[in-house]
């Protein structure tokens, strides 16, 4: 009998030492905070349990549909995993404006500008399609840094993310950030408008930072066969790819709190759960009002072929749980519409499989 009793008196001392050790968070409307000097939780509190009969029914979904496919969903409740060649590298395109988001709001955090801050853009930060670049042809402003960052998340403007991508000081600032803090395979090398101009196949030096409508006529003049052969090999190029684990990971530690903190991170949710764009993607088959925060990413198409077509987010279960998501499609053939559709299947199937019950994965 004494010894159940000093094992229970040790085990409220363990809970008891974890509870005042646990860092306390601020509520978005402003509630008071208690600052506790001590590290934040791993995000990887439940142990993993891989779910095959939900990997088995997304391998039959994209079983023979043409292209190359990285997938991986993770239930941020109890663990539950499925992936498909979830370490398959794919090109990320406008996914990689989701890392940004982050390392500009990580410099919040730290002081080194604040959400109202206003921004001059530059001729270099000029694209030929978007608001920004319709307003500002050759540059101007300013604009205020949560106006970027709003236009980039939630209407994908490239404007916005160059000119933030230059903020924290270029593409493979955010890499390294990454790195930092520990996820890896995801790359951004260069900027949208040199990635723009990667795939019309402009030669080096031959961008002069003109306005955007100049921009638009400068890649218009390139040859057709010039744009095919330069289309191809950024199918190949292993700049600004990324996998789907390592988005789902990015996705995991942002709604942990691992990465901002809770102003923060409650800002890039918000913002998140606004996106504009592709709403036939993970959104479309889920039921009517399913809250889904998420980036996409939209390659041209050459020859009939795609650069990829991806979308990453968090979907929550009519419970409340959360499921983190990413869907990467590269080098779909055929349209648009087809490769989404896979999205959207791949999403409602992970919806119905941890909707129903406490699942906590095939044993």
């Amino acid at each position: 009998m004494k010894r159940v009793i000093a094992l229970g008196v040790i085990a409220i001392g363990v809970f008891a030492t974890w509870f005042m050790a646990r860092p306390a968070r601020q509520s978005a409307l402003g509630g008071a905070q208690v600052t506790v000097a001590v590290a934040t939780p791993s995000p990887d509190w439940h142990a993993e349990h891989p779910d095959t009969a939900l990997e088995a029914r997304l391998q039959a979904i994209v079983s023979g549909a043409p292209g190359r496919y990285s997938i991986a969903a993770k239930h941020l409740g109890n663990g539950s995993t499925a992936r498909v060649n979830s370490d398959a590298s794919i090109p990320l395109l406008s996914v990689v404006k989701l890392p940004v988001a982050v390392v500009v709001l990580d410099g919040v955090d730290h002081g080194r500008w604040s959400l109202s801050t206003p921004i001059t853009l530059l001729g270099l930060d000029m694209h030929p399609r978007g608001r920004l670049g319709d307003r500002f042809p050759r540059g101007g402003g300013p604009v205020s840094l949560y106006a970027l960052l709003d236009a980039m998340t939630t209407r994908s403007d490239n404007t916005a993310a160059d000119a933030l991508m230059r903020l924290v000081g270029g593409p493979l600032a955010v890499t390294e950030w990454l790195e930092r803090h520990g996820i890896r395979d995801l790359r951004v090398d260069r900027t949208e408008r040199s990635l723009g101009n990667d795939w019309y196949g402009l030669p080096p030096g031959a961008d002069t930072m003109g306005s955007a409508e100049e921009i638009r006529e400068l890649r218009a003049r390139v040859p057709g066969a010039v744009h095919d052969s330069a289309a191809r090999a950024m199918l190949l190029d292993p700049r600004d790819t990324g996998t789907a684990e390592a988005c789902v990971q990015l996705l995991e530690r942002l709604w942990g709190g691992d990465l901002l903190s809770v102003a923060m991170t409650d800002t890039l949710k918000s913002i998140l759960g606004r996106c504009r764009t592709a709403p036939h993607r993970l959104p479309a088959l889920l039921p009517k009002g399913t809250p889904v925060a998420r980036k996409t990413g939209t390659g041209g198409i050459s020859s009939g072929v795609a650069v990829a077509i991806n979308d990453v987010g968090v979907i929550r279960l009519p419970n409340g749980d959360e499921v983190a998501i990413a869907v990467l499609v590269g080098e779909p053939r055929g349209s648009v519409h087809r490769a989404e559709r896979l999205i959207a299947r791949v999403a409602r199937s992970v919806f119905d499989a941890w909707s129903t019950g406490d699942s906590t994965g095939s044993p």
